[in-house]
């Protein structure tokens, strides 16, 4: 898997246009957010085609509401935890011990850091438009175990038995890697967006767990001292073989990091924006139509007092006329807000409840 990193979110710093609360990132550009902030509220937010938001892994967790926002084509918001550092390798012996000494053992390895959750996000989002838009808040991937470092060679001898070598150093554990970050999006469709439904593969969200960091290798074990003769009265001579030491065990590798957890991820519509919505378009249904009974109670009133003060046929008629009127921009009016109401109902009822996960991501455990 890509490994990513903060360093490849900032290889190039789009220029930022915020007039009071807009952020806009132009187009093939990226922007990275103030550090020391996790709130935004937006009136505006703006990532042009190809543009990239990127969030800081120290802050966590992040909640940007946008009062209408805009996606261009592949645009982007790169939310991951940063990589654990790899382990420091155990330091190696090289100088020989002292006469009739087994060599020194090698420094073990230290354990590879844990790599950071991805950032938590939650957006609410008013879309005014929305081509492609690719969250990413995956964990850092762990550090690597350092390396054991090699053990020493045995010290020379005469008297004595020729000494092994030291033991190579144990390797260090590889760090867990991090959790991916939980993200939420609570959006509602603005008219303007064109977009009636679900979004389909308009919005994908990535969010695995960092992988484990690989574990470090034992040292190698050093070099036992060398056979050789010695002088010593044998009953075939004056010289003696003596074998050589052993060569130190080689180091115990660490153990590999564990992978961190897939982050929950919820996309729905904002149920409560809709319901309020609703709401508003039953009350003018109402308030519609008791402005049309009013204009026809009027209309009735008026063609009443021509009939009986033995008005004109012509202005019967006219009364009549405008009475027909009335009525007709009334059920015109009428119709098209219950289709409206009714297609409101339909899409509430097709849209699924989850709950919001939890913003805070748990600590990846340490071996």
């Amino acid at each position: 898997m890509q490994r990513m990193t903060l360093g490849l979110l900032a290889c190039v710093i789009g220029s930022l246009a915020q007039a009071g609360d807009l952020i806009r990132v132009k187009s093939g550009e990226t922007l990275t957010l103030d550090a020391t902030r996790s709130e935004w509220v937006l009136d505006e937010l703006v990532l042009e085609d190809d543009a990239t938001l990127a969030i800081p892994a120290s802050l966590g967790e992040v909640q940007i509401d946008a009062q209408r926002a805009l996606f261009g084509k592949n645009s982007r918001i790169l939310a991951p935890g940063a990589a654990g550092a790899a382990g420091q390798d155990g330091s190696a012996v090289t100088a020989a011990a002292e006469q009739c000494k087994e060599g020194a053992d090698g420094g073990a390895g230290t354990h590879g850091n844990a790599g950071k959750d991805g950032v938590a996000l939650s957006l609410t989002l008013r879309i005014a438009k929305l081509d492609s838009l690719q969250i990413d808040t995956r964990g850092g991937d762990g550090g690597k175990g350092g390396s054991g470092g090699a053990g020493g060679p045995g010290g020379d001898y005469d008297s004595c038995n020729a000494p092994k070598g030291g033991n190579g150093g144990q390797g260090g554990d590889g760090g867990d890697g991090g959790s991916g970050g939980h993200v939420r999006v609570l959006y509602t469709l603005l008219p303007e967006s064109g977009i009636s439904g679900t979004l389909g593969s308009r919005i994908s969200v990535n969010a695995p767990g960092g992988k484990g960091g690989a574990e470090g290798a034992g040292g190698q074990g050093g070099k036992g001292a060398d056979g050789r003769f010695v002088n010593m009265k044998t009953l075939t001579g004056n010289k003696k073989w003596m074998a050589g030491g052993k060569e130190g065990a080689l180091g115990q590798a660490g153990k590999p990091g564990r992978d961190g957890a897939k982050g929950q991820i919820v996309v729905q519509q904002d149920l409560r924006g809709r319901m309020e919505e609703l709401v508003q378009e039953k009350a003018q249904s109402q308030a519609v139509t008791e402005q049309g009974i009013n204009a026809v109670n009027q209309d009735v009133a008026a063609l009443k007092v021509a009939v009986a003060g033995l008005a004109s046929k012509e202005l019967v008629q006219q009364q009549g006329d405008r009475l027909e009127a009335s009525m007709a921009k009334i059920n015109q009016a009428l119709d098209a807000l219950q289709k409206r109401i009714t297609q409101m109902e339909q899409q509430l009822k097709k849209q699924p409840t989850q709950p919001a996960p939890a913003q805070k991501n748990p600590a990846a455990a340490t071996p």
